[in-house]
């Protein structure tokens, strides 16, 4: 697909089909279908001018901590010191936070850093953990922030892991963190005694840009890896960090395409960071995975978690899955009983693994695999990969103005051609039945926070994300409460919802293959496009209040949160003791209420969209 429109003609050719539409609904009764068709080209056209407006696209890697992703990237990018990636900073467990990468006239980091309360509640992390050998000696279920956090508030805190030999040759460890800690009596006091430390206000600074004229490329190597470990004295734990660099990174491109390195996936893909990435139609997903181990529990999981959310239809076009092999991996692929031998032989054969395994598991066709090997493969070709892919996306809303504004003329012909009316008079005969089926469907929620409760004592789920999840009242990025409860809600509107989808759309596309209803082809694809367009929204918006209605009573809920706090230090069964208390917490608030006002917005939205498909054919 290869149209493109110049922004400057968006808005010439908005405006001339408005004054088109206002012409011929003139001509229309009111009750027409013909009108109500018009109002809803319109509305698709100025979708697609507003997408098209709007230069800003994404690549988002996803994947496994120690997969690879940030190396990949440098390489992607061009951002090398020689052969050594820029960015990179170790193996595994390093990056702190999601990172942003995106072309500018000069050089800079913009940081933006957690607010002081966000840092007392990984403070409190920190302090549980340091007087667990003195006050949780008989919890099992052991307590440790990450590497990267842990390391970043050491640097913070000046309080590091040191190694010496004694006169013996014999190693010794001091954590001069623990033995801070050994004059406090209770978590609470060491926070504030960590805190107090830390004088996070000192940490303000949050744009960093090259002003000794450093070259470049070691400025960035030196300056990111300060920030990224907080041993920068200005900078404060960072959130999100973006890095504008005055090079091109793609070729032949007319928007802004920058690149993202999300936080490596530990424990859960249900983040509201990674939903984010694969819900939102300006971002191309790039799930990664190690070649021997595709598809990997992430790369399927992340997968599931985009059909949950009702994107099949999307899947094949917004998603990349990378494989990132190494030390000749694919040509050790066996093939029959022996290697292949072959770099490329041996790709197919775990590319073709791949489809078949996720089509056999997820029911997911049309996948796109490709492969990159960091120290072999020439990154302009996987570069220029991505690019197309995110054109594409681009290019279709290009199409849809191109497709509408035909559709306007022909309805103005249609108007008195009797063929038209025939055509659209059997697409309107072919979908009552369905119409009237989906007119008695209505979608309603059930215990939709069960899934929530579930993986709080899941096995995978490690307690030190519970401990963390409760230190700030459900909301961390490994087991968050409300990002969950959206999930549940969206997962059973999708699932109650879904099948009719797919027989509409089924419907649709075998009208579509019939030449005698050539005439109303517009119709047809006006209605598959509204179709995706309403239902995505429906889902959308089952997840927004799907969690909007727990939160805020959720979040506030201080004898909960006190309570939850308490389990920790209670002996084995944390996790269950968490799960159930939280479980009952939904029972006492009368659940049932807050879910059907849930389902009532569903119901209202299912059913207004039934009935603009209705009105668009004219049935009755």
């Amino acid at each position: 697909m290869s149209i493109k429109i110049q922004s400057n003609d968006l808005k010439d050719r908005q405006k001339a089909l408005h004054n088109s539409i206002e012409s011929l609904m003139t001509k229309l009764p009111e009750e027409s279908a013909t009108r109500k068709q018009l109002a809803n080209h319109r509305e698709l056209f100025d979708d697609a001018v507003s997408y098209l407006s709007n230069s800003d696209q994404r690549l988002a890697f996803i994947g496994n901590i120690g997969t690879g992703k940030t190396t990949a990237i440098c390489h992607l990018l061009g951002l090398l010191d020689g052969e050594e990636p820029i960015l990179s900073t170790g193996s595994g467990r390093t990056t702190l936070c999601e990172v942003e990468i995106a072309s500018s006239s000069q050089l800079e980091i913009e940081v933006t850093p957690h607010s002081e309360a966000e840092v007392k509640s990984y403070l409190t992390d920190f302090a549980q953990y340091l007087l667990s050998d003195i006050t949780e000696s008989d919890n099992s279920e052991s307590f440790k922030l990450s590497a990267e956090v842990e390391r970043a508030l050491r640097n913070m805190l000046d309080l590091r892991t040191s190694r010496t030999k004694n006169p013996e040759g014999k190693r010794i460890t001091t954590d001069n963190a623990k033995n801070f800690a050994a004059n406090y009596q209770s978590v609470e006091l060491l926070t504030e005694g960590l805190l107090k430390r830390i004088d996070y206000t000192a940490r303000y600074q949050t744009r960093f840009t090259n002003d000794d004229g450093v070259d470049q490329y070691e400025w960035l190597h030196t300056t990111f890896k300060a920030i990224n470990s907080c041993t920068h004295p200005s900078v404060g734990l960072s959130k999100h960090i973006r890095i504008l660099v005055p090079v091109k990174l793609f070729d032949d491109i007319n928007y802004a395409l920058s690149v993202v390195d999300t936080k490596g996936v530990d424990q859960t893909v249900n983040r509201a960071d990674l939903d984010s990435c694969l819900t939102d139609n300006r971002t191309v997903s790039v799930l990664c995975c190690r070649f021997n181990e595709a598809p990997d529990k992430t790369m399927s999981g992340l997968l599931k978690l985009a059909k949950d959310a009702g994107l099949s239809h999307r899947i094949a076009k917004e998603t990349v899955l990378l494989i990132l092999d190494r030390e000749s991996e694919a040509e050790k692929v066996i093939d029959i009983d022996e290697p292949v031998g072959d770099k490329t032989e041996g790709r197919e054969i775990r590319a073709e693994q791949v489809v078949n395994d996720l089509r056999h598991t997820l029911q997911l066709d049309n996948l796109d695999v490709r492969f990159f090997d960091v120290k072999s493969d020439d990154p302009k070709q996987l570069n220029k990969l991505l690019v197309e892919k995110v054109s594409v996306l681009r290019a279709q809303y290009a199409q849809n103005i191109v497709d509408i504004e035909k559709a306007i003329v022909d309805i103005e012909t249609e108007l008195v051609s009797q063929s038209a009316k025939t055509a659209k008079n059997q697409v309107k005969n072919t979908l009552e039945p369905w119409i009237k089926k989906s007119q008695g469907c209505s979608p309603a929620l059930r215990e939709y926070f069960l899934p929530l409760i579930n993986d709080i004592k899941n096995k995978g789920t490690y307690a030190a994300s519970v401990r963390a999840s409760v230190n700030r009242r459900g909301e961390w990025h490994n087991l968050d409460y409300y990002q969950l409860l959206a999930t549940g809600a969206r997962e059973q509107v999708v699932d109650q919802i879904g099948t009719l989808k797919d027989e509409f759309i089924v419907l649709i596309d075998n009208m579509l293959s019939q030449n005698e209803l050539q005439p109303a082809y517009a119709l047809l694809k006006q209605l598959k496009q509204t179709t995706e367009k309403r239902l995505g929204d429906i889902y959308q918006k089952a997840f927004a209040k799907g969690r909007a209605v727990y939160e805020e009573q959720l979040s506030s809920d201080n004898q909960l949160w006190n309570g939850l706090f308490r389990e920790w230090g209670m002996g084995p069964g944390y996790k269950d003791r968490v799960s159930g208390n939280s479980e009952t917490w939904f029972h006492m608030r009368k659940y049932p209420e807050f879910e059907s006002s849930v389902t009532r917005q569903v119901v209202e939205e299912w059913q207004r969209y039934v009935n603009e498909v209705r009105d668009m054919l004219g049935a009755e």
